[in-house]
């Protein structure tokens, strides 16, 4: 199991868990809203993995959790965790997609021309979205510059972060990008993961599995 412990060093970042962290401080608020941090002592244990089936490290990011506020600036950055998305008693959420996109993919800028769409339909319903911005036009690390031209182009009004070291190429390599992982915000484990354009499948599967828990299944 060395794998799984390599993959915790690369990917937990500031996402350590310490119980002197206050509860209420953490995660969902409850009232619609997102606390940002990236501690959360109640996350998951694991097995942490990269593919369906195992549970994801709680990253932590540092962006904007509600852009479409207009605050791109950097005061408003905050640092945010996957954590703030667990949510095993489902008051908010019941999936979480975690997004990729660079400044130099095509294809990741045709899935922003819709991703917001997509969202604003389905968070009523507890989908939670997350995309992380990891490189630009040149294919280095994406900065603060590279981030706001991002959410100013697409008008992005879900959290949108920077991931400049790619901590998420730990689930796919940047050349196939975009990654979408789908997570259960239960359970914080990966049910499907899609690489490149994958529009098409991506949203009927969301929308049926969200239908299925409105039923009860």
């Amino acid at each position: 199991m060395k794998w799984v412990a390599a993959l915790v060093l690369v990917l937990a970042g500031c996402g350590t868990n310490r119980p002197e962290i206050p509860a209420e401080l953490l995660g969902s608020s409850g009232d619609g809203s997102l606390v940002a941090g990236c501690e959360n002592p109640s996350y998951p244990g694991g097995p942490f993995g990269t593919d369906p089936g195992a549970t994801v490290v709680n990253t932590c990011f540092r962006g904007w959790a509600t852009p479409g506020n207009g605050e791109h600036t950097d005061a408003a950055l905050v640092d945010l965790g996957l954590g703030a998305f667990y949510d095993p008693t489902h008051k908010q959420y019941e999936l979480l997609l975690l997004n990729t996109a660079a400044l130099w993919c095509a294809a990741c800028k045709a899935e922003h021309q819709t991703l917001g769409q997509h969202y604003a339909e389905l968070a009523p319903r507890g989908l939670a979205l997350v995309s992380a911005l990891f490189q630009n036009n040149a294919a280095e690390p994406a900065d603060l510059d590279n981030l706001k031209q991002w959410v100013e182009t697409f008008d992005v009004k879900f959290p949108m972060v920077l991931d400049p070291d790619y901590q998420l190429g730990a689930y796919a390599s940047a050349e196939t990008a975009p990654l979408n992982l789908l997570i259960d915000a239960r359970t914080m484990r990966i049910m499907q993961k899609w690489v490149g354009d994958q529009s098409s499948v991506i949203w009927p599967a969301i929308q049926a599995e969200l239908t299925k828990r409105e039923a009860g299944e």
